[in-house]
Formats: structure tokens, sequence, C-alpha cells
């Protein structure tokens, strides 16, 4: 919010890149201007348009567990705080321009291509998370209460599909918890590196449950467990000591069909026996690997990439931030996988080179960066 009311930014969304042209100093980016099938100049974000649409489909911010309308903001502090209308689930009913005041809905809208002159670019398309659909014996995608790491933040925040209620995805409260570590991570057969915030994430939302559940009962099962980080160990070791069970195993996940719980079987590496517990949600720590944007964006700026497919920097001590192509940064998960303090101190960099590269020669022409 404090970007889009700052005076010297200037927001474009809705927006694909799909031309660069130039170097460092003088690029032309040409840009594709989706439609909005909204006036944005017009609209004020009251909603009476939502209110009125009769069309109801699953919510990707809230990854599918919520629903929202074929005219929508995508969450409460999108910025800018505008609807837009789905065209492709819009049956054209004509209600949300008869609601609308403004007269801000514009159905005729096309997309346009527009050309900027900007010095220089920040990659910072970010990644997507594993599909574990692909790992038939975790369950995802046939047992409705095995969820990812993703859906199970939704769940927990106070603005998500439950408004914060501890309940799974069939309505049960929830009163006992598995976390099941590295899925598609640390995996020969998927993607053989460490997505690093998995763990800690799965310590920080066993406490969420504990914290919401008294009397929980939490059980994280892992492969290695990786607290790396000032604080985090200490965590680790707090949460142990208030009744979260770590289980060096990886397991398998049935269900209780009569009562549609998920079955947790393991071996308990302290006995060596196959062990079986049943509980009420299964949260499966899905990370991180390269996203469509960021290939994209790769190809058309000519950036190489390393062997895990994220966009490679130019130096892996000092030149993280940066790239070959002189002028065109990385910024965040789009370089490789790292938590939010990454990721900030990543793009702080990656700003800094930015300023170098605008006060130097050949940026006099350049309205943007």
């Amino acid at each position: 919010m404090e970007a889009a009311k700052h005076e010297n930014i200037t927001l474009v969304t809705n927006t694909e890149v799909i031309g660069v042209d130039g170097e460092a100093g003088n690029f032309t980016v040409t840009l594709r201007r989706n439609p909005w099938y909204v006036d944005i100049e017009r609209c004020n974000g009251c909603g009476a348009c939502v209110d009125v649409c009769p069309i109801v489909v699953p919510h990707e911010w809230d990854m599918n567990l919520k629903p929202r309308k074929a005219i929508y903001a995508m969450f409460a502090q999108a910025a800018p705080m505008k609807y837009v209308i789905d065209r492709e689930r819009c049956v054209e009913c004509g209600l949300c321009m008869q609601a609308c005041g403004l007269d801000a809905i514009d159905l005729s809208q096309e997309p346009y291509e527009e050309k900027l002159e900007v010095g220089a670019i920040v990659v910072a398309t970010g990644g997507q998370v594993f599909d574990p659909s692909a790992i038939p014996r975790y369950g995802y995608g046939r047992q409705e209460n095995v969820v990812t790491n993703m859906e199970f933040e939704r769940i927990c925040n106070a603005a998500g599909p439950t408004e914060g209620e501890l309940v799974r995805p069939d309505g049960k409260h929830i009163r006992s918890v598995a976390f099941v570590q590295c899925v598609g991570s640390r995996d020969v057969n998927h993607n053989p590196w460490c997505s690093f915030f998995c763990c800690m994430a799965a310590v920080k939302g066993g406490r969420l449950v504990m914290e919401h559940a008294p009397g929980a009962e939490v059980l994280v099962f892992y492969n290695d467990l990786r607290a790396c980080g000032k604080g985090f160990e200490e965590l680790y070791r707090r949460s142990v000591e208030e009744g979260m069970r770590f289980i060096r195993s990886i397991p398998t996940v049935y269900e209780n069909r009569t009562r549609n719980d998920p079955i947790i079987v393991y071996e308990d590496p302290e006995t060596g026996r196959i062990e079986r517990k049943e509980v009420d949600l299964v949260v499966l720590a899905c990370g991180l690997q390269p996203s469509p944007a960021g290939r994209s964006l790769r190809g058309l700026l000519g950036l190489p990439r390393d062997g895990y497919g994220f966009i490679r920097e130019a130096h892996p001590v000092d030149g993280l931030c940066e790239t070959p192509r002189e002028g065109v940064f990385i910024a965040g998960v789009c370089q490789g996988p790292k938590d939010i303090p990454d990721c900030v101190t990543h793009g702080s960099a990656a700003a800094a080179k930015v300023g170098i590269i605008l006060s130097g020669k050949g940026t006099e022409s350049c309205s943007d960066a």
C-alpha cells in the first residue's frame, strides 16, 4: 500500500511483459495491458458490484477453499483496491452495471500494448510450490483432509476461508495434526534441493495449532530438521518442551473412510516398529520450485538458468542479485529458495545496484526503472 501511494512509483497491474530490447540505461520494455473490464479510474472499490453478482467460483487466493464472485478483488489489501471481471466465468447478466453508481463497468475493453523506456530491470517473479499429487503415497487430491502448507496457512489466517477457526476442509474441528516435511524437496525423483523455509514454517504452524486448540496433538515427520537461523534452534527446542513431537520418518498416508480421517503409517526410528496414527489433518510441506513467469521472463531477457531451473546469478558470492546481462537484476525466489527476511535483503541489494546504474552514464532519457 505504501508503494501504491508513493509519488515516484507507478504500479502497472494485470499486465504481461512481452518484449525487452536495449541495454543498461536504455531498455525498451513492451507490455501487454490486459483488460480489467472495469474502469479503474472510476472504480472506488465500494464492492456494490460484488454483492449482486450471481456467479460463485473457487477463489485462487484462498487456495480454492473459499468462493469468490465473477467480479472480485484478489484480497482485501490488494493494490490498487479495484475490481476486475473474470470474463471466462462472467455470464453478462448486467447486474454489476446496474449496481455500479459510477458507471465503471466496461465489458468492451480490449488488450493493448505499451512501451516503457527504463534504465534498469529487476526480475522478482517468485516461485511456485511443488504439486504433491505427483507423489501418490501422501494421498493429496484423493483425501479431503490432506492439505498443503499453503492451504493450511489460509485455514489459520483470520481473513481466510474459516476466519482463523481451526477447521479442516470437511468442517470438523482440528485436535491433531501431522506435518510431513520435504514433500518434493531433497528428492532425487523431483526437486533435489532444500526449499529452506519449510522446517521452521512447520514449527510455526504447529505452534499455531497448539495456540488455537490447547491440548492438541502435533506431530512433525521429517527427513533432516534444518533450524538454521537466529533464534530458530531455540524455537524448535521450546516447541519440543511444550509437547510438539518430531519423528524422523517418511510416512505414507491412508484414510479411515468411515470418519474421513487420515491415517499416518510410519517406522518409529526408536523402536524400528511400523506404527499407525490417526489424525484430523495432514499438512504437506511442499517445497519451492521455479515459476512459469520466471521461465518466461528468463527467455525474454536472455538470462541463463542454473542447474535447478532458477535464474542464474552473476556470481554466487558477490553477484547474488546481478545477472550476466548488465542492467538486469534479480531478487527473491526467482534466484533460488529463500524465506521472507532473505527476500527482503535480496530486494534491497537489487535496489542499491539499480541506484548505481541510474546514477551513471546512459540514463538521462530514462523515465522509470
